[in-house]
């Protein structure tokens, strides 16, 4: 298989973080996480790991200078250029924008996943996070509007996490195979 990149999108506990990791686990691949390296950037700060906080840190990062943070990101692992890697958490156009020029020739595939409002509010019960209304709040973010107003649009693959890991699993890899093979 030639080397990509695979990234990955989606909603407050649409399921990225598990199905970027079993997917990074399954084809061997480097995974980072711009999750992990907002709470990062966000603990060196003295700064509380809330949603509302990572969410105004992340936008700033964009906001002063989107290559370098894509750059920080990728050093996690310290991806080098025809590296294949999964990346975990896109948020932002500009970001994806970005990462395709500084992964370029390589591809870069967006994976949006969707999942059923009802499964993500169990989801986010168990995360701990019970109140209904602070998320809805978090929802207006100029952050996650730009997840559900356009990155779905810009994936090449959007599948559902309603489903079983393996099935989207499946899906993922299917997708996988037949792009690779166009290329």
């Amino acid at each position: 298989m030639k080397p990509i990149v695979l990234g990955f999108a989606g909603s407050i506990a649409s399921g990225k973080s598990t199905l970027s990791s079993k997917v990074a686990e399954a084809l061997h691949w480097p995974r980072v996480s711009f999750g992990d390296y907002v709470r990062s950037v966000a603990r060196l700060r003295g700064f509380p790991e809330l949603r509302e906080v990572l969410q105004e840190v992340g936008a700033e990062l964009v906001e002063d200078d989107v290559e370098q943070f894509c750059c920080a990101v990728l050093a996690q692992v310290n991806w080098q250029p025809g590296q294949p890697l999964i990346i975990d958490g896109i948020r932002h156009v500009e970001v994806l924008t970005a990462l395709r020029q500084l992964v370029a020739p390589m591809e870069l595939y967006l994976i949006f996943i969707v999942v059923d409002e009802s499964v993500r509010a169990v989801r986010l019960l168990e995360r701990g996070k019970s109140n209904p209304t602070s998320y809805q709040l978090l929802e207006l973010n100029s952050t996650e509007y730009q997840v559900k107003g356009y990155l779905k649009d810009l994936a090449d693959l959007v599948v559902d996490s309603t489903y079983s890991i393996e099935e989207v699993m499946k899906e993922v890899t299917s997708c996988l195979q037949s792009q690779c093979a166009k290329n």
